[in-house]
């Protein structure tokens, strides 16, 4: 099965807003066998609309349409269609319904222009949506199946959930398109590329292998079948894949592979602190609490993460975590023994298992030739001692967010070292 994704929106074409819509389509069609032809974007004029719709190729059992159905003046899908369809805009009482119930809910006034998102094209089907007021809209034309779906992500995840698998899942063939995502930190492209390229030549006609750096958190691995299979062929083979190139990676990278598909850094962090039982408190002054931001970020952490301390001035760092004053005077602030100190302070302060600090320059002001911008100290206190880990600063400048996010990782990433050789 074949399928297209139209995405509307002057905002998308201005840049202004990420389109993260067709990945999310594009990873719910893959393991269903459904392989996306094209993926189009308009701005918020009908004429273009129309064209888009109009460029469909025949081939396409399914498209998804994403924008255009809110109440303004410029959500213009809903007319696009009608004109597509040759027919015009009737209200839906039952999308009316659902609209005014949601407001209710609320609590809330409902508009004369809530109304408008009641509008359904003739012949069409309105879409009730969970999340949301706009109604999605279904219809089809010659063998053609369009769902046009809210530009809001959490409101066309949901009705791709509730909608369209339901549907695709009826129709779709047998055979899947499969893909896994292995996740590396620590490891610079090239040098991942040229450790397991012989990996690569083995599966060379059976996978499309491509590599996803991240400036602040690794390098994926995507692995995905190069053909639609069977449903126990295609995860045989990404199964038997998955294991050679983690073998291969693990060699010189051990425990490089930190999480798969769209699994995240702190919750493998997370599921480790469950199953030890340990807990931890965080000290952190470049990174400015993005640790403990991201450490409870996962549902459950409050049985592990007992308190953060954003600790920036020097006096905070005195006053909160007892870092004594000789200490900062003597080897300045972002040092090896400040991070200790840090770790070791907040440890004792929140009576926890680890402490784990962070001390740097964020930049683009405040380095020297000593320490340079994008200096980082990771200080990582335990009952078994403290490390504290420097490490290698990048060849070229990065913004404050991205050394932010990029020094997180790289704590957390001890955190999960440090939890897996228990």
């Amino acid at each position: 099965m074949n399928a297209e994704i139209i995405i509307i929106g002057d905002e998308i074409l201005l840049g202004l807003v990420t389109d993260t819509n067709s990945a999310f389509i594009a990873r719910t069609f893959a393991p269903l066998g459904i392989a996306i032809r094209r993926i189009t974007k308009v701005g918020d004029k009908i004429e273009d609309i129309i064209g888009a719709l109009q460029q469909v190729s025949p081939d396409s059992e399914i498209v998804i349409t994403s924008g255009g159905l809110g109440p303004t003046h410029d959500d213009k899908t809903r007319e696009a269609v009608a004109a597509f369809l040759g027919t015009s805009l009737q209200t839906n009482s039952a999308a009316l319904d659902e609209i005014k119930s949601a407001y209710a809910r609320a609590k809330r006034t409902m508009t004369d222009a809530n109304a408008v998102q009641a509008l359904i094209p003739t012949g069409a089907d309105y879409l009730s949506n969970q999340l949301g007021t706009a109604p999605g809209i279904k219809f089809h034309k010659n063998q053609t199946t369009f769902f046009c779906l809210q530009g809001v992500p959490k409101e066309l995840e949901s009705m791709v959930k509730h909608h369209v698998v339901p549907f695709v899942s009826n129709k779709a063939g047998k055979e899947i398109i499969a893909y896994r995502t292995l996740r590396a930190t620590g490891i610079p492209e090239s040098a991942l590329y040229e450790h397991v390229k012989e990996i690569i030549k083995n599966f060379s006609d059976q996978l499309d292998i491509a590599f996803l750096p991240k400036l602040a958190v690794g390098v994926d691995v995507r692995l995905t079948t190069s053909k639609r299979m069977l449903p126990e062929t295609a995860h045989a083979l990404i199964e038997d894949a998955q294991t050679k190139f983690i073998n291969k990676i693990h060699e010189k990278y051990p425990a490089a592979v930190y999480a798969f598909d769209d699994d995240t850094m702190e919750n493998a962090v997370a599921q480790l602190l469950f199953k030890t039982k340990l807990t931890i408190a965080t000290a952190e002054s470049c990174t400015g609490g993005l640790i403990a931001h991201r450490l409870t970020n996962v549902s459950g952490s409050s049985a592990y993460f007992m308190q953060g301390v954003t600790a920036y001035s020097n006096a905070s760092k005195m006053q909160l975590l007892n870092v004594p004053e000789e200490l900062i005077r003597q080897h300045g602030a972002v040092s090896e023994e400040v991070a200790k100190a840090m770790a070791e302070g907040v440890r004792k302060l929140a009576g926890t298992d680890i402490g784990v600090s962070t001390t740097g320059i964020a930049g683009p002001t405040g380095g020297t030739s000593e320490k340079p911008v994008g200096l980082v100290y990771i200080g990582l206190a335990t009952k078994k001692g403290t490390q504290v880990i420097k490490p290698l600063i990048l060849p070229f400048p990065t913004d404050r967010v991205t050394f932010k996010e990029r020094s997180s990782q790289m704590a957390l990433n001890e955190i999960r070292k440090f939890l897996i050789s228990l």
